[in-house]
């Protein structure tokens, strides 16, 4: 986990696993700096702000801070090592990946790189301030956009019955729109990031506005309890089921390591007047129980745009992890580990993963533990797909996205080998690829059960893992925004 045993820390320990000292990298502070030495001001803390500082700052999801100049200089050799990796600044998706919209601005250039293993090279000194990021980094609005603004109302504390580590809360947040848009972009701002886990956004029609209410003021607090989704009514067959995989009625969604990205152009995802959004916030109680306020800013384009709806359709894969090889304990029995599921989140949590199993193998009886779980949904219509992104816990180890796996017409969509679940992103491919009516896509996980016993904030109780709400359950999803036709 990234606050116990972070990327930087493990490229250190390669390198010094091959022989290479970390003082072969930054040499002795006491060292002549020749007249090529990067300069701290003016070469290496515009490269920091730039790509580190953003997580690297009090209170975000990095380990320690890059905030002063002295805490850049006092890890400079652990910063050249994680760069000579290529771990940091971290860019999860694999060689097998196809190319994304700006990739450029999370990686770091060739010159970058250089200049910090020159600088870190010499000694790692400064010679003035560090730089920060603007904390208000303004939204970028196009010709014709506005900009929502939506926060909780007040700050939540997020709280669970004992022994229950997760909170998901729902909250109504109304747009006040006075006609039909269409969102363009979203940025979504987790007012406490060590303690949320993600956060969706989803669109609640006019017909279920009430309802929503109805939820909000007859739960105590802020807000309503929504483990599995909002609790709000959308039919319950297997139809409806397959639709609401199809086209979620997501807005957006972060989670740890995400930024906010802006639809490609042409595009945008429908909010009809009379609309609101139901903001769900996943509290991992394991890292504190601070207030939250989180909030969303988006831009938004009038109907008359006529932007192409964008779609998101959910890939869920089935999820049957047995107690690791000499473990043993009472949550090692499949069906304790369901009756554990419905005690922390509600009866409906332990049917899931024979829902699962019966939508990606077509039956739900015998599961068989495995590592590995895969998915295949066929496409119904043709479909340009622009976005993916994947989902999973604390045990993942890999997670790919492929379009029609096996054949002569295969193309990789995401491929993430070294799965982190403090960097997770949704990326959109620089070519959006066609596909057909017929056509499969799918989704393959790899978890590893070894990862409780290295994890922090991992339980290290021996159980069976299935899909779970929890942190400390597991997922496997994909997700990939379209276009129809």
């Amino acid at each position: 986990m990234l606050r116990s045993r972070t990327r930087i820390a493990v490229a250190a320990a390669v390198l010094l696993a091959l022989g290479i000292p970390l003082a072969a990298i930054a040499a002795s502070r006491g060292g002549d700096v020749s007249a090529a030495t990067p300069s701290f001001t003016r070469d290496v803390a515009p490269i920091i702000r730039d790509k580190c500082a953003g997580c690297h700052q009090t209170g975000s999801i990095a380990p320690f801070p890059f905030e002063t100049a002295r805490q850049i200089s006092t890890r400079a050799g652990l910063i050249a090592a994680a760069v000579q990796a290529g771990l940091m600044p971290p860019w999860p998706p694999g060689i097998r990946s196809p190319s994304y919209v700006g990739e450029q601005k999370r990686t770091l250039s060739s010159r970058e790189r250089a200049t910090i293993l020159a600088w870190a090279r010499a000694g790692g000194r400064t010679n003035g301030p560090a730089l920060r990021p603007d904390p208000k980094e303004p939204v970028p609005v196009r010709d014709g956009e506005s900009v929502l603004e939506m926060r909780l109302p007040s700050a939540y504390k997020p709280r669970a019955p004992k022994g229950v580590t997760d909170d998901y809360r729902c909250f109504l947040l109304d747009p006040k729109l006075a006609g039909d848009v269409s969102v363009t972009s979203a940025r979504i701002e987790p007012g406490q990031p060590k303690v949320v886990h993600h956060v969706i956004l989803f669109r609640a029609s006019q017909t279920q506005v009430a309802a929503a209410k109805q939820l909000d003021s007859a739960a105590p607090g802020l807000g309503w309890t929504c483990f599995g989704g909002t609790g709000l009514p959308a039919g319950g067959n297997a139809s409806a089921l397959q639709d609401s995989l199809s086209d979620a009625n997501w807005i957006a969604a972060w989670a740890p390591g995400g930024a906010g990205n802006r639809l490609p152009d042409g595009t945008g995802i429908p909010l009809p007047a009379g609309s609101q959004i139901v903001m769900q916030v996943h509290y991992n109680l394991l890292n504190g129980r601070a207030p939250d306020r989180s909030r969303a800013v988006l831009t938004v384009a009038p109907a008359s745009a006529g932007l192409t709806p964008m779609q998101t359709i959910l890939l869920p894969g089935p999820v049957e992890l047995a107690c690791a090889k000499g473990e043993q304990g009472p949550l090692c029995s499949r069906t304790e580990a369901l009756f554990e599921l419905s005690r922390k989140y509600g009866s409906n949590a332990a049917l899931v993963p024979a829902g699962l199993l019966f939508l990606c193998r077509g039956s739900a009886a015998s599961p068989q533990p495995s590592p590995i779980s895969t998915c295949d949904r066929r496409i119904t219509a043709p479909t340009t797909i622009h976005v993916a992104a994947g989902h999973m816990h604390l045990l993942g180890a890999s997670i790919r996205l492929e379009l029609n796996p096996g054949t002569p017409r295969a193309r990789v969509l995401l491929d993430i080998p070294r799965w982190d679940f403090h960097w997770q992103n949704a990326y959109t491919l620089a070519r959006p690829l066609q596909a057909n009516a017929g056509d499969v896509v799918r989704v393959t996980c790899r978890h590893d059960v070894r990862k409780r016993a290295r994890e922090h904030g991992v339980p290290k109780t021996p159980r069976y893992i299935l899909w779970g709400e929890g942190t400390t359950d597991e997922m496997c999803l994909g997700i990939l925004q379209v276009t129809r036709g």
